[in-house]
């Protein structure tokens, strides 16, 4: 392990290191990283991070499914993440039918996606320090350190969250949204997720459940609602609910099942807009339909808003929370 004089954050008066101004440090030993030219130098045991178009690439080479190397050049996003919006290099008709297609795929009407945790968040730390896990391509507007597995304009560094390269409690909260169902290790990001946190941190996330496959060999996991309740048990619940209801399943479902009449890439596309047409529709019916307990057996996903405890809940326990028919 790491000594007290080689751990924890490194400030940019301390170093005069501007690029680690948000007190990055080593993803394997959490020893102190020093810049050197164009990449950074853990203190401990002295791994090598690039830094490249000036988005430190912090991952542990040998607990993560993405490689360094992956990321060593400045046109190379990395990993399987593909964002769309200013990442997407088409133009003309192409751009503004995969504009509206992705506006058709993702656009529930209901669940986790109104549900803004800023608000409960505030009523205790007034300008919380966020950490966002899987940021993508978008902008916040609150006080945020944005990483992701993908490069992107908006990404502060490039880490994955079965090992995240900040000191302990450096936070007051961790978003982690549509990222647990692509990680190997789900409770031991949740474990990272909670060491980075200060003592009365929180952490939401919003988490698949019925959902067919995306992002192709990048997707691992589904959760229940219990199951989603589980993986943080060391948090008491401020707010939880569906992301998505049996109707916005539905939707999911449906296309997946059009699309998947053929193997054929040009047949597909074809599949691919006449099921995103049939199955909007569908989705205007979650108000209605999610207004049961027995809507949770057939969400689409699951959103959970905790507070850190210092005790895990009992499994027992947890059973009692059980919600549906």
């Amino acid at each position: 392990m790491p000594n007290s004089e080689t751990t924890g954050p490194v400030s940019p008066s301390e170093s005069g290191d501007q690029l680690n101004r948000h007190g990055y440090v080593c993803p394997i030993d959490h020893g102190r990283l020093i810049e050197a030219a164009d990449h950074f130098v853990c203190s401990v045991c002295r791994t090598e991070f690039p830094v490249i178009s000036g988005v430190p690439i912090l991952i542990n080479d040998a607990n993560s499914v993405f490689r360094i190397a992956d990321y060593n050049t400045p046109t190379s996003y990395g990993g399987a993440s593909d964002y769309g919006g200013s990442m997407d290099k088409t133009s003309g008709f192409r751009r503004v039918y995969r504009a509206f297609a992705h506006r058709l795929a993702e656009a529930p009407i209901y669940g986790g996606d109104e549900f803004d945790p800023l608000p409960a968040i505030q009523t205790t730390i007034k300008n919380p320090r966020v950490l966002v896990l899987g940021a993508g391509d978008r902008r916040r507007n609150f006080n945020a350190i944005l990483t992701d597995v993908a490069r992107s304009p908006h990404v502060d560094c490039v880490c994955d969250a079965h090992d995240i390269p900040f000191p302990d409690g450096s936070f007051d909260a961790v978003f982690a949204e549509s990222i647990l169902e692509h990680v190997c290790d789900p409770q031991r990001c949740a474990d990272e997720i909670r060491r980075v946190l200060t003592d009365d941190g929180y952490v939401f996330a919003n988490t698949p459940f019925l959902q067919p496959v995306h992002m192709g060999a990048y997707d691992f996991t589904r959760f229940t609602r219990l199951g989603h309740r589980r993986l943080f048990r060391y948090f008491d619940e401020v707010a939880s609910g569906m992301s998505g209801g049996p109707a916005y399943t539905a939707t999911h479902l449906t296309r997946n099942l059009i699309t998947n009449l053929s193997d054929q890439p040009k047949t597909r596309r074809y599949l691919k807009l006449a099921a995103l047409l049939a199955s909007f529709p569908l989705r205007y019916l979650d108000p209605l339909l999610s207004r049961t307990e027995s809507a949770n057996n057939a969400a689409c996903g699951f959103y959970f808003l905790g507070r850190k405890r210092s005790s895990p809940i009992q499994d027992r326990d947890i059973i009692d929370l059980f919600r549906g028919a």
